[in-house]
């Protein structure tokens, strides 16, 4: 069918409109972002932004290598321990135990997340299972108090109030000096106008955050070895989609601001307000409330409450397997039987009481989400920390991974003690034992599981957005000169 010279008519004037839309949009970002360089807000405000998101990833890099290989040292250099340890009855052995540390994942130079308060390794040990240690937090100066200067603190905090700074101004400010009505008498429509604004502010942040993005590139992939290299990779899109929806939201909440504020202080003041609820107020009330519903038991309560039901366990199984209420009344060839029930009686304790209370952590955290419904920064901060690896879900799972090991450690050192129950105590277990324990290897969660974990904030950014959209473009089609 022959195509009608109608048509093609309408087709070129469309063709023609939308050229004339993109250039006179062009037109207005240009002529914004030369403005922003011409008063010294991108310059000054955005350089610092710059400067401070440079220090925190070579801060962050520097640290996480050095780190890395520590971890990685120490716990080699304490296997090798326990290997050479030489002819040495078994229950000794897994007294002395080992050390394993939660690998530091590439990403976590970007975002910490909960490692610095929570710990970096678990000693190994017989009958016990034991918390995190060594928390850099621990360590820290009071300085710490004010959150750490890592990337996505610059991010989450700072940018935002960046873009407000940029933006508070971009149609109040053309209000205000009567340009605004020169540009309606030429026909300038309110969208056109709306889309430049944004993108000048928006083209301005990309161009600070591009040379970081390209540092953290090359940073995560020199932390990265070669398997994971594709799995960091999807990690860092995802953080690239959260972190660009919850900058986006900003943007047009700032613009939509401007739009509605009669001059230009009241849009300044009531952008700050705006930034203080979303990434100050509303995060700490929900942490707080959280806190307050579903408060977390004192070490003390904890311990003492686990040592109660440890030894209500193991009487129960004396009494059960033995038919006395201590290991002091059996004899010595039943020792190695003895330590096993001892050890399996106490397996369930443990999970009860831990499983307990990380289930009580993560209700917290499903509640702080729900409270900071009316915060972006409580959904993204949830994305960052799980695409960064550094989220309870991996400390869990890296925790379940440790008892598991010790577990293992525990059963083998039992049953070469049962195989030899004439000996009793003072059997000595030949050195070729202690190496067929294997080391301690943990594997992370994949980045398609930590998508699933938090594809809800990651759906609560993308409404956030699309709302901070819709009230941009209503706003703009009420958009009045006066």
């Amino acid at each position: 069918m022959p195509i009608s010279k109608r048509f093609i008519s309408t087709s070129c004037e469309l063709d023609f409109v939308l050229r004339l839309e993109v250039a006179m949009i062009a037109v207005i970002a240009k002529k914004d972002l030369r403005g922003l360089i011409r008063d010294g807000r991108l310059p000054f405000v955005g350089g610092l932004a710059l400067i401070l998101l440079f220090t925190s990833i070579a801060a962050g890099w520097r640290l996480q290598s050095e780190t890395a290989a520590e971890r990685a040292t120490v716990q080699e250099r304490g296997y090798e321990t326990w290997v050479k340890q030489g002819a040495k009855n078994p229950h000794s052995a897994a007294h002395l135990g080992m050390h394993v540390f939660k690998p530091e994942p590439p990403l976590a130079l970007f975002d910490p997340g909960l490692e610095p308060f929570v710990g970096q390794s678990v000693w190994l040990e017989a009958h016990r299972q034991n918390d995190f240690g060594f928390r850099p937090a621990q360590d820290a100066t009071g300085l710490r108090r004010f959150g750490d200067l890592s990337a996505a603190y610059v991010l989450q905090i700072l940018m935002p109030l960046v873009i407000v700074v940029l933006g508070f101004d971009a149609l109040a400010g053309e209000r205000e000096s009567g340009t605004l009505r020169q540009l309606a008498s030429i026909g300038v429509a309110p969208g056109r106008l709306l889309w430049g604004k944004a993108l000048a502010i928006g083209g301005a942040s990309a161009a600070l955050l591009i040379p970081a993005l390209v540092l953290s590139l090359i940073a995560t992939f020199q932390a990265a070895t070669a398997g994971v290299v594709a799995d960091n990779l999807a990690r860092l899109i995802w953080l690239f989609v959260g972190y660009s929806l919850y900058l986006g939201t900003f943007l047009f909440v700032t613009l939509a601001v401007s739009i509605s504020a009669p001059n230009t202080r009241i849009a300044l003041v009531a952008s700050l307000a705006i930034w203080a609820t979303i990434t100050i107020v509303v995060p700490r009330a929900a942490s707080e409330a959280a806190q307050a519903y579903l408060p977390t038991p004192s070490r003390m309560d904890f311990d003492s409450a686990l040592s109660v039901d440890l030894d209500a366990a193991q009487h129960k199984a004396y009494e059960e397997n033995f038919h006395v209420s201590s290991w002091q009344q059996l004899p010595a060839e039943e020792s190695g039987r003895a330590l096993r029930i001892d050890d399996h009686a106490g397996y369930g304790v443990f999970d009860k009481h831990y499983g307990t209370l990380w289930d009580l952590f993560e209700r917290q955290q499903r509640l702080q989400e729900w409270l900071g419904i009316a915060s972006p920064l409580v959904a993204l901060r949830s994305v960052s920390v799980s695409m960064a690896g550094t989220d309870l879900a991996q400390l869990r799972r890296f925790a379940v991974a440790a008892e598991a090991h010790r577990r293992l450690i525990q059963d083998m050192m039992s049953s070469e003690r049962m195989a030899h129950p004439a000996e009793g105590y003072n059997y000595q277990a030949p050195a070729e034992l202690w190496a067929k324990v294997p080391p301690f290897r943990f594997t992370e969660l994949e980045s398609a599981e930590a998508v699933a974990h938090c594809w809800k904030e990651l759906t609560a950014l993308s409404v956030a957005f699309g709302l901070s959209l819709l009230a941009a473009t209503v706003t703009a089609r009420r958009l009045s000169p006066m």
